[in-house]
């Protein structure tokens, strides 16, 4: 760890990505808590989630297949560009027009969920290919620690902002922190090397039947790799419950919302340290078992105690089993997928994630309309559960030695 922080590029990317991450998470955090504070906000916001997720999901295939041909340098640069263009746009718009409408707000929240689209799988792609593959564990726990440090910030200010900032001086402070993200990693030095290895063009669609094609030769370890989403599929569910849990079940106020976003990325921080160090003793696939029981516990407190302190203590319990998840199945990807190929590969991950999504977010709008957010938690426990019991059945391949990535 001390040699990969006295690397000036590792200093110069984490700092870089907690700047971008803060400002993303803000609005994130920000416009759900007011979305739902409107009549029928509830219903808009898990429409347009589920909307985003099918855009996005029809969007994937394209980006997969062009970030395994482009400049994984480029499309970080082009993100941190997306995301400061679309948040100044609209604090200019609302700072002339002197209101927030909803269709604002909705739009800020789509250019959020494609900011992240186009992020992360070009992050994950470049920290591949420019560091080597001895520091793979730990480059994950550092990535995992700067993101959920800038989540843990990012609730904190926006919990101290909705209530004394107006909402386009919020935009204003992400586009900065969108401009110097950019200017750092500007900085970094990147020579794409896996353009030359497949020269030509090819259609986005064939490229998602490269990389499924990859992952069907090897159905045990693509078994495992789907089922530690669960805990992220189920996030991203439970952003969208989380604020409504806040206000018609516990019924408390924005600052309460705001620090269980800290609490989820307390968790979570606790798990990108200690999880690298797990995987070392115990193998990166008993790490994530034990971390997809842990995040079911969190489920279970979320849906059977409604007060304020097991609210934070369940989400120190999300935090810690996604973010150990997460961890565990970067490092078994990032040391068994050719570089060459990760950008598909992830594709087909990343259409399997939103199809799930898509189906858990109409069913968490469904029971929100129909009981309460409690009983969606308990739907996601179940949901969880399945994908853990499918995770331990197929673990015996990835706790041996793995086999070279051809």
């Amino acid at each position: 760890m001390k040699e990969l922080l006295a690397d000036w590029r590792i200093r110069r990317l984490l700092l870089a990505n907690i700047m971008g991450s803060i400002g993303s998470g803000v609005t994130i955090v920000a416009i759900p808590w007011l979305l739902v504070q409107r009549p029928g906000g509830e219903r808009i916001f898990g429409y347009i989630t589920v909307a985003a997720t099918i855009c996005l999901f029809l969007m994937v295939p394209y980006y997969g297949a062009w970030l395994d041909r482009h400049s994984r340098k480029a499309a970080l640069l082009a993100g941190e560009l997306f995301g400061a263009t679309a948040t100044l746009t609209m604090a200019t718009w609302m700072l002339l027009t002197g209101e927030t409408a909803t269709w604002q707000l909705v739009t800020l929240y789509f250019t959020g969920m494609l900011y992240y689209t186009l992020h992360f799988p070009a992050r994950f792609a470049f920290v591949q290919q420019v560091f080597e593959k001895r520091h793979y564990q730990q480059l994950v726990g550092l990535m995992e620690i700067q993101g959920q440090t800038a989540s843990l910030l990012s609730g904190g200010l926006a919990s101290v902002m909705l209530v004394y900032v107006p909402f386009y001086v919020i935009l204003l402070c992400d586009a900065g922190t969108y401009l110097f993200s950019f200017t750092l990693q500007r900085t970094l030095p990147y020579k794409a090397t896996h353009i030359s290895k497949e020269p030509g063009k090819s259609n986005a669609w064939k490229s998602m039947g490269e990389g499924l094609s990859w992952l069907k030769a090897r159905p045990q370890f693509t078994t495992f790799i789907l089922c530690t989403t669960a805990p992220f599929v189920a996030v991203m569910t439970g952003n969208y419950l989380f604020p409504i849990y806040v206000q018609n079940i516990l019924q408390a106020p924005a600052s309460v919302y705001g620090r269980g976003e800290m609490a989820f990325a307390f968790g979570a921080i606790v798990a990108a340290i200690v999880a690298p160090k797990l995987i070392v003793r115990h193998a990166a696939a008993n790490v994530a078992l034990f971390m997809m029981a842990t995040f079911i516990v969190g489920l279970v407190l979320l849906g059977s105690l409604h007060i304020v302190p097991a609210f934070y203590a369940a989400l120190i319990l999300l935090g810690l089993g996604n973010a150990g998840s997460r961890v565990a199945r970067g490092s078994l990807m990032l040391n068994e997928v050719p570089n060459a190929i990760i950008g598909r590969v992830h594709v087909v991950i990343a259409a399997v994630d939103r199809s799930l999504r898509t189906l858990m977010q109409l069913g968490a709008i469904y029971l929100v309309i129909r009981a309460d957010s409690s009983s969606a938690f308990i739907g996601l426990v179940l949901f969880v559960g399945l994908a853990l019991m499918l995770a331990w059945s197929n673990r015996k391949p990835l706790l041996s030695e793995q086999t070279p990535a051809a």
